[in-house]
Order: C-alpha cells, then structure tokens, then sequence
C-alpha cells in the first residue's frame, strides 16, 4: 500500500513500544525487533523501502541492523557522546551503521543536542555532526532537522535559515563534495541502493 503511493522509508516506531519494535523510549515489550517486526523488515526491502531506526531502543538497532538485507537509515538522531539521551545513538551504533553502509543524520531537536535543551546553538549541531564524521566518515553522515517535531535551534529555527548551517561547515573546512553528501547525498545513495536491490528481486 506504501511503496505504491511513493513512501521511501518507514520510521519502525515512535515513543512507545508498538507491535514492529520497542522504541527507546518503550518499556521492551519484545526485547527488541518482534517476530512480526522482522517480517516488515524483510517485507520493506523487498519493496525497496528505507528503514528508518530513529526512535528505536538499542537493542531493536541491532536486530533491525542483522535483519535488514540492505543498508538502514537514521533520520533524526544525534551522538549519545556528547548528549547522554537514549534517542541518541552511541559510537559503537555509528560504526555498526557505516559497516553496513548506512547513514545517521543529525537532528536539530534542542533536547537530543545538549542536557540544557533551551540553551542549545548552531554550535551544539555542529559539535555532533563532527563527532559523526570523525567516528562513521563523511560518507555516512547527514542532516535530519526535525522541523516537524519541534526541531531547530537559534539560527537554525526553519528551512528559510539552513543556509546558515552550510556557511558554518564552510568554515569548517568541509568541502563542496562533502557538504553534498551531508546535505543529501548520503541519504538518496542509500535510497538509491534500497530500490536497485528491490529491482532486482525477482
């Protein structure tokens, strides 16, 4: 129903357990992905569907990363190093991430960027789009604002100001290529590999 309405990837939970997964904010119904979940997993690769981990707990991380025959995604989540939040992901789940070819994109949500949440900066996002890069590569990181869901910073409060975001990186000495990449290259390359292997499923 929707892969053929055009969805290109699937969130596997919210902030509760639900029938798919526990989320990280859940209370482990199924310690992990369910019997059910790993289904859809392998229902969603089939039809060359993006899985999306953001907002899983830990362990349905790793499930779903064992499960799923193609690379994964995190659309909107941020380095537990620098922001000790169970929506984070740690930089052993960065590593296992990029071993699998998948791609962490940093959110702009205030309360996954610092324990201050009112006081988080342009700066804060930064700090955790470096971490990514310095522990998964460039070719592994991204940006995933969270507008929607009560995402963005001062500076960085909507679409009309994300060129905000890429002047910093500027700065940063990020070049052009690695600034394409970040800003969605990464993302359509797994996108783009999640449906050649559907394709070519019989």
């Amino acid at each position: 129903h929707f892969a053929s309405r055009g969805v290109v990837y699937i969130t596997l939970c919210h902030n509760g357990d639900n029938s798919i997964c526990d989320s990280a904010k859940g209370v482990s119904t199924h310690g992990g992905v369910s019997h059910f979940g790993a289904d859809v997993i392998r229902r969603m690769n089939r039809l060359g569907i993006m899985v999306d981990l953001s907002h899983a707990h830990e362990r349905s991380f790793y499930d779903a990363l064992d499960i799923s025959s193609t690379p994964i995604v995190c659309t909107h989540s941020s380095a537990r190093a620098l922001c000790d939040h169970p929506r984070n992901l740690t930089d052993e789940q960065m590593h296992a991430l990029a071993a699998k070819g998948g791609v962490c994109q940093i959110t702009l949500y205030p309360g996954f960027l610092t324990a201050s949440p009112s006081e988080a900066t342009i700066a804060h996002a930064l700090q955790h789009l470096d971490h990514a890069v310095c522990v998964m590569g460039t070719d592994h990181v991204g940006l995933g604002s969270d507008f929607d869901g009560d995402g963005g910073v001062p500076g960085l409060a909507d679409a009309s100001e994300m060129a905000n975001f890429t002047r910093h990186l500027l700065r940063r000495r990020y070049s052009e290529e690695d600034i394409r990449k970040i800003w969605g290259g990464n993302f359509l390359r797994v996108m783009a590999e999640v449906q050649a292997q559907a394709a070519q499923r019989p």
